[in-house]
């Protein structure tokens, strides 16, 4: 690719996303500018509460071609991630503006004014093209509940929490399912007097180990990656498995559903009858399937066996309100606590800096934007959106979602029609509506799919998407990480200077 080199790209948000893609359009020619409001990069990373670590492993979690410039743990803390943001910020020499919060932009003929505003006032600048890396998970969700005011502890969000000697011996309640409400309720247990775990419903969670090995050896592998449900298989191999051998799919995740059941059993094996009913409270009656969403979490270590003890008191119910010292839920169960945390998780992701008409069709459904490819809405030019395509392997779906950007931008990928865009936009919203719980990032998220999503973006730009061959049998059961891609931006390159054909996306929505 040789893109025209005065081409300007405005970036906004320097999470980790936004980090990726600046990095790759500097290394496709372009002029790339990181635009971040906070004064800080790292995005959610920045503002997460005490202790929170990195679901994945060190090794899935990199820009491809930049190692940890330190060993960091298996797990990354906060702190970690944000030394390695800021150590391949100076590597790349990447252009970040801290402090600089894009208040909107103006659509142009040839591009985008992009209006933004820092300490010493409010500035104009134009760009060829803008990349919106603002995330999924920036809108906190707070609702308010009848009586609140009236109560005379706290009521925060995770993200509100500084320090943990918020729960020194304080009674504790956390609201919510997700990561951040197990996480909050491990590290509430190990501080708090008392700590009750409320949620309208339990959900699956991954063990850090299933039958002895850690998550990401088998969740990483092709040959089990290929077994998950999907909107879009890359391969007639993979769609003959998932439509005409369906039976080994349903098995397959029938007996992973029998293993993570009987793990969490035998945390209660010998406890009293109190401690194996609170297990079972926590255990969800529903498919396992149908909760491989972008919310679905790994079980902090000590969880479940702070259920079994006792230190965390599960609640299958809803909050109804508050009064003087009490939360109160449905059916009138009452629990006297010092402190509420309302870990609910995000509202779908709003974009104010955009024309009125672009935010409807971005803000208009529920469980957020759904864009062609995860990465384009068709109706909007020159424009894109990077990290809105969140999987278990974020990094490299980023860095190649970014290249699939610029082979479009420079007409070496020939998009299909408006009609056929929106077509595919709307199969995979309906087909996740119908096999994926709700949840307000449904619409952007790829989740447990990243292997069949990134494989498709590698077919479109027609790089070979088997990054671990010819050893067959590392391709087959080893797992993948972020090196694995590590050179996929040359071998794009390799090819297009023998090519002089158009690119096309396979004909596979998503």
């Amino acid at each position: 690719m040789i893109p025209q080199k005065n081409k300007r790209i405005a970036v906004i948000g320097a999470g980790i996303s936004g980090i990726a893609a600046a990095n790759v359009l500097k290394k496709q020619g372009y002029e790339a500018i990181i635009f971040e409001k906070s004064t800080e990069i790292g995005g959610v990373w920045a503002v997460a509460y005490p202790e929170v670590r990195l679901q994945n492993i060190s090794s899935q979690y990199h820009l491809s071609d930049f190692p940890w410039t330190f060993t960091p743990d298996l797990h990354p803390t906060q702190l970690q991630i944000r030394q390695y943001l800021k150590a391949a910020v100076d590597h790349f020499q990447i252009d970040v503006r801290l402090g600089y919060e894009v208040l909107a932009l103006e659509e142009l003929e040839a591009g985008w004014q992009v209006q933004f505003q820092n300490q010493a006032g409010c500035y104009e600048d134009t760009f060829d093209y803008v990349l919106v890396a603002t995330g999924q998970y920036i809108q906190k969700y707070h609702p308010t509940f009848p009586g609140e005011m009236n109560f005379t502890g706290k009521v925060v969000t995770e993200r509100e929490i500084k320090s943990l000697d918020i729960f020194n011996h304080k009674r504790v309640a956390v609201v919510g399912f997700g990561k951040s409400a197990l996480d909050t309720a491990v590290l509430a247990a190990q501080h708090g007097q008392q700590v009750h775990h409320v949620f309208r419903q339990p959900r699956w969670l991954i063990p850090q180990r299933i039958l002895g090995l850690h998550y990401t050896r088998i969740l990483f592998s092709r040959i089990n990656s290929m077994m998950v449900p999907s909107w879009a298989y890359p391969t007639a191999a993979e769609r003959f498995l998932h439509r005409r051998l369906n039976f080994i799919v349903s098995s397959f995740w029938k007996l992973v559903e029998f293993v993570l059941r009987l793990q969490i059993q035998w945390i209660g094996f010998g406890r009293n009858h109190a401690a194996v009913a609170r297990l079972k409270i926590v255990q969800p009656t529903h498919s396992l399937v149908s909760d491989l969403r972008s919310a679905i979490a790994v079980a902090p270590n000590d969880y479940y066996r702070f259920v079994a003890e006792g230190r965390i008191q599960p609640h299958h119910a809803e909050v109804f309100g508050f009064s003087q010292d009490t939360l109160k839920l449905e059916q009138g169960e009452k629990i006297q606590c010092d402190v509420v945390v309302l870990s609910l998780g995000s509202q779908a992701p709003v974009f104010p800096f955009l024309p009125e008409t672009y935010r409807h069709l971005l803000e208009a459904h529920k469980d957020g934007v759904q864009l062609y490819r995860h990465l384009i809405h068709p109706s909007i030019p020159k424009l894109g959106f990077v990290g809105f395509n969140t999987g278990f392997l974020h990094v490299p779906a980023v860095e190649i979602g970014t290249l699939w950007l610029c082979a479009a931008l420079e007409g070496e990928l020939e998009l299909p029609s408006l009609e056929q865009m929106k077509q595919d936009i709307e199969q995979v919203r309906q087909w996740k509506n119908e096999h994926i719980q709700f949840e307000p990032s449904r619409g952007s998220g790829v989740n447990v799919r990243y292997q069949q999503y990134i494989d498709i973006l590698l077919r479109d730009l027609e790089v070979s998407p088997y990054r671990k061959m010819p050893n067959i049998v590392a391709e087959v059961f080893d797992r993948y990480q972020c090196s694995d891609y590590k050179d996929v931006l040359e071998e794009y390159d390799y090819n297009r200077t023998s090519q002089i054909k158009l690119l096309h996306p396979i004909a596979v929505p998503t």
